[in-house]
């Protein structure tokens, strides 16, 4: 299994400031008291809570900020999702409900409250019986949104129902104590996932009124979005919510904490939160300030991971994933080319720049996998990665940034894929746009390129219309390759493979030890060897190595 270590997650804190372009609002749909206005001029959707109206998006329909569960307030706080309240009056679903409560992100503060588990649907202006597709937000489960980030133009396009999603993050979505294990409701330190769950629910319940198949769900999610989907695929409680899954970059930490580890963790963080010589512990925590929780994670290295427990999430992902132990759905994963160069980018935006030398290459390794600088497993290491030679510009950065990469995410997505080729049918591809417009500012900020780096295929997918995509600076290779990557992602929602008639490329499924990858590059679309991926990411050399 591939080195990991919670250093990843710690940079991944960045990403909701970088990925985040629109304008979140701290409500969602309003209830319209109004008897003459309560009568709807736009396109309206029924719901086992009350009827909603939408708005008409040039070419979709769009109902923003509809709520799939009770705000968690109050004695809600670390329980489970209730669901929401019925309504009397038609919902203006016209905004997008606010954010989860989080820290503010390095690239400006998105407002967020705890009352936030709302749900976003987009579909097609004519009446169907379309696949749904349900996108889990990335962000560390710490920080992001399911809101204005996204903009599913093309794949409603291509007759899709879109559905985007909120869940608690950080400290009230992800806190396990001893405390609350004992209320026994097999919820502790998995609040957050618990949520994309209620919402999976309640899709299968509603879509049908927005044009949606119940009966074909397919949900994906990209870095911690892309965790969740890998949780929800191993976990039995989430079984029969899902049809097909999408794992964008979310093959890392694979293995994660026991019940009793998180509830450990819990118990450091109910420390510097003051509450752990409380009388009431819980109560001490319920009426402390969502502020305060902010003022904590920005304060300390938390790292936020469901817990396994047998009641709900008996295996980890390594575990379930690598014994079939998994929803029999079919699954397309991937990575990106450089994904580890965005966080080393960052690190030097902040004043974090790497000096070029053997001790700072060996330290930030060791940083990031645990391996001590001075073993022989760490000289191995060096000695795959010459950083100081023209592979790597002579750049400790390129060489440290190619070291997370293959660490970190692409040979877990390669051995993931081995493993899941022998149980369902599995696609796996690499991303591989080296001029990928930055989503991180002015790339001559930095002292290297940026490449292929995380989060950077998201605009391929949901950057908007093929105008937006040429203001963002995309060349018409460029938006051709984001068309060709929207036909993939659609048509395997459709039918649990992303190939059809015609363009594009055929996308042959992925078989262990021979097995092909699909190449998403700009006029370059097509298929690497799985012993290419296999050297070039030094995945059974160093990482996959026993």
């Amino acid at each position: 299994m591939a080195f990991y270590s919670n250093r990843t997650t710690t940079l991944f804190k960045w990403l909701p400031g970088l990925i985040l372009v629109g304008a979140l609002s701290a409500c969602g749909g309003s209830d319209n008291d109004d008897d003459d206005e309560n009568q709807a001029s736009g396109p309206t959707a029924s719901t086992a809570q009350g009827t909603v109206e939408g708005v008409e998006e040039d070419t979709m329909l769009a109902f923003k900020g509809i709520p799939y569960a009770a705000p968690p307030v109050g004695d809600l706080r670390w329980q489970p999702p209730e669901p929401p309240a019925d309504r009397g009056e038609i919902l203006q679903a016209n905004e997008f409900g606010g954010s989860c409560i989080q820290p503010a992100s390095t690239f400006g503060a998105a407002e967020s409250t705890e009352d936030c588990l709302y749900l976003n649907v987009y579909r097609p202006k004519a009446e169907g019986n379309y696949p749904v597709m349900v996108w889990i937000h990335g962000g560390s489960l710490e920080t992001g949104s399911g809101g204005g980030s996204y903009d599913p133009t093309r794949l409603v396009g291509e007759d899709m129902v879109v559905v985007t999603i909120n869940y608690r993050l950080g400290i009230l979505g992800f806190l396990a104590h001893p405390e609350l294990t004992t209320e026994g409701n097999g919820a502790s330190g998995n609040y957050g996932i618990m949520d994309q769950r209620a919402a999976l629910e309640w899709v299968q319940s509603n879509i049908a009124s927005f044009g949606g198949d119940p009966n074909n769900v397919t949900i994906f999610g990209e870095s911690a979005g892309g965790h969740s989907v890998l949780t929800h695929l191993v976990s039995p409680a989430s079984e029969g919510l899902f049809h097909k899954v999408i794992v964008q970059s979310g093959s890392y930490q694979p293995t994660q904490r026991t019940l009793g580890t998180a509830e450990s963790w819990g118990s450091g963080i109910a420390t510097d939160l003051g509450c752990d010589t409380a009388d009431d512990v819980l109560q001490c925590l319920r009426d402390t300030p969502a502020e305060d929780f902010i003022a904590a994670q920005d304060a300390n290295d938390y790292s936020f991971y469901p817990n396994t427990r047998q009641d709900t999430y008996p295996n980890t992902i390594a575990d379930g994933v690598a014994s079939g132990q998994i929803a029999q759905v079919p699954v397309m994963l991937g990575s990106n080319m450089d994904e580890y160069r965005l966080f080393v980018a960052l690190a030097e935006l902040s004043g974090g720049d790497l000096t070029d030398n053997e001790s700072t290459f060996r330290s930030q390794i060791s940083g990031l996998t645990g391996i001590p600088t001075g073993s022989a497993t760490m000289d191995g290491i060096v000695s795959a990665y010459p950083w100081n030679t023209a592979a790597y510009d002579n750049d400790v950065s390129l060489a440290f940034s190619a070291v997370g990469t293959d660490a970190v995410f692409a040979c877990n997505s390669l051995d993931h894929a081995r493993s899941l080729s022998s149980y369902v049918p599995t696609y796996k591809y690499e991303f591989s746009d080296r001029d990928a417009p930055s989503i991180i500012g002015d790339p001559t900020n930095y002292s290297f390129d940026l490449g292929a780096a995380h989060a950077f295929e998201i605009q391929y997918v949901f950057g908007g219309s093929e105008a937006v995509l040429s203001a963002i600076g995309m060349d018409a290779d460029q938006v051709s390759l984001a068309n060709t990557m929207v036909k993939y992602w659609s048509r395997f929602a459709k039918f649990g493979n992303p190939n059809g008639s015609g363009e594009p490329p055929f996308w042959p499924s992925f078989s262990a030890g021979s097995g092909e990858i699909m190449e998403l590059a700009p006029a370059a679309v097509g298929t690497q060897t799985e012993s290419n991926f296999n050297t070039v990411h030094r995945c059974d050399s160093v990482w996959l190595a026993d």
